[in-house]
């Protein structure tokens, strides 16, 4: 029988069955190709669609590609299960590359429970390291509630799918010193860089968990159980890349490596605890104030920390100080709000500490904490539910009025060509996309507003996804929505987006 202080439990998986309806809502609503790195998840479907006709060419140019390699085969699984609902709708017909499309909802679905995986994982992770039940479903809650965790499920990223083989890594890293289990987390720690390339500070994770828990005898053995591991992972998929695409593989990975430069590369010790402040909001500010409170409390006090606690200070820093190192000091990578997002789970095992701690056994105070925690999430989830994107208005303007002209209030900006001619030359439709990068602010042209929508990137955790401070002032300030507008002088707006606004290399802020 199963250890009851161990399990789960309802509310545990009752948590679970929440944080999975929330996240279908929310996919089901739209959202997908907003962010430029959705794009990637072509790589999936492509793979999928070779392996299933056999086309062995395909797989070939899919293993080619160096970036988040192996993302594309864990995303074929979840492909699977796209294809599978589809055929519930009217899109279950792939033979028309179409009905692939609009089935991305579906896809946003499937790789969406891996956020949900990772609540589960926060809550074995925190028992592994000697919490007791309730503390680890503190932590497994604040991972729910968070907002962080919540709102890239829309969006076709490999983000979560990452941080689980991260968290899956420490995980077993964690668990008895057994050399083939240690192999194995140094395996996972691989396979969370293959899977995102952006996750690289979590890789040396698990070799420092190694470090800093067990006994000392068997540490430098463990370490170099997981480094095995680790190299053995790395090497399998450059050994696949190499074999598929030859040297041009290698070259390409290393121009890949050089291209984290968007944003500025002196932001990276502030902009995590920026970004953490505008996503999760005063919980997370009150949250962090309270771990930070009971700390210095316990210094005072000249009380010892638990080991777990102490373990968890450390890989957040080290992860922090990696970050902080790479981005302030050799300008090598820069720090976005996705990079960020792998430090939450460390931070819901700090918080699920100290909630435990302010709690404790009051039903009353843990009642007073789990309803602060439902009702943000709500807030931040509705907020969430009625936001509008770019491509969701395109739709429904082509459907209502046919297609109008398109311009920009900004320049810069990555345009997206006009794939059809237009029909409605007396409409324009403004910030109908993603405007990154923004190089100036210029206006709409003027005429009656027939609609207006608040563009996306009006929420504030956008704008840390490269874009400079300059860029997110010029997004807070200008009126950035999309808007359709009936032209006074449809002559002066040509039928495509004037050279002037177009992005080109010499536009592009740099990493400096």
């Amino acid at each position: 029988m199963a250890n009851p202080t161990q399990r789960f439990g309802i509310v545990g998986y009752l948590l679970l069955a929440v944080s999975v309806a929330l996240r279908w809502s929310l996919c089901l609503s739209g959202g997908q190709y907003f962010l430029g790195d959705e794009n990637r998840y072509e790589r999936v479907t492509r793979l999928y669609q070779a392996l299933s006709h056999g086309d062995w060419a395909g797989v070939r140019w899919v293993a080619s590609q160096p970036e988040h390699a192996l993302f594309p085969w864990i995303g074929a699984a979840f492909t699977v299960l796209q294809h599978a609902a589809a055929q519930a709708t009217s899109y279950g017909d792939w033979s028309r590359a179409e009905n692939i499309e609009f089935s991305m909802p579906l896809a946003a679905c499937a790789l969406s429970l891996s956020s949900v995986v990772n609540i589960y994982l926060v809550f074995r992770l925190a028992l592994r390291a000697g919490a007791r039940r309730r503390e680890a479903l503190w932590a497994a809650g604040l991972m729910a509630a968070s907002n962080t965790n919540l709102y890239y499920c829309r969006h076709l990223l490999q983000y979560d799918t990452a941080l689980a083989l991260a968290l899956g890594s420490l995980l077993v890293a964690a668990g008895p010193r057994v050399p083939w289990r240690l192999f194995a987390a140094g395996l996972l720690s691989a396979a969370t860089y293959e899977a995102y390339n952006g996750y690289w500070f979590l890789v040396p994770l698990a070799g420092l968990l190694v470090v800093l828990s067990g006994a000392p005898a068997g540490r430098l053995r463990g370490v170099l159980a997981v480094a095995a591991g680790a190299a053995a992972g790395f090497a399998l998929m450059v050994a696949v890349g190499v074999a598929a695409g030859g040297l041009d593989y290698l070259r390409v990975m290393l121009l890949f490596s050089r291209t984290v430069t968007q944003g500025l590369f002196s932001e990276g010790w502030s902009l995590p605890w920026e970004y953490l402040g505008k996503s999760e909001g005063p919980l997370g500010v009150a949250l962090a104030c309270l771990v930070a409170g009971l700390l210095l409390a316990d210094r005072w006090r000249r009380r010892p920390l638990e080991s777990r606690v102490r373990l968890w200070l450390l890989a957040l820093s080290a992860a922090y100080g990696a970050l902080v190192l790479l981005s302030v000091v050799l300008r090598t990578f820069v720090v976005y709000g996705r990079t960020t997002k792998a430090l939450v789970p460390l931070l819901c095992l700090l918080g699920g500490w100290a909630v435990e701690r302010l709690a404790g056994s009051r039903r009353a105070a843990q009642a007073a904490v789990a309803a602060l925690l439902a009702s943000s999430l709500l807030v931040s989830f509705s907020e969430h539910l009625t936001r509008v994107y770019p491509r969701e208005v395109e739709i429904a303007v082509l459907k209502k009025y046919g297609n109008p002209k398109r311009t920009l209030s900004v320049s810069g900006s990555l345009y997206q060509v006009l794939v059809q001619p237009v029909t409605r030359p007396d409409l324009v439709l403004v910030n109908a996309q993603l405007l990154y990068p923004i190089r100036g602010v210029i206006g709409a042209p003027p005429g009656r507003t027939l609609l207006r929508v608040a563009h996306a990137l009006s929420y504030e955790p956008y704008q840390y996804e490269g874009f400079t401070p300059a860029e997110r002032r010029a997004l807070r300030t200008s009126d950035i929505s999309v808007r359709l507008i009936a032209l006074s002088d449809p002559a002066s707006v040509p039928n495509d987006l004037p050279p002037a606004l177009r992005y080109g290399l010499s536009d592009r802020p740099t990493g400096r």
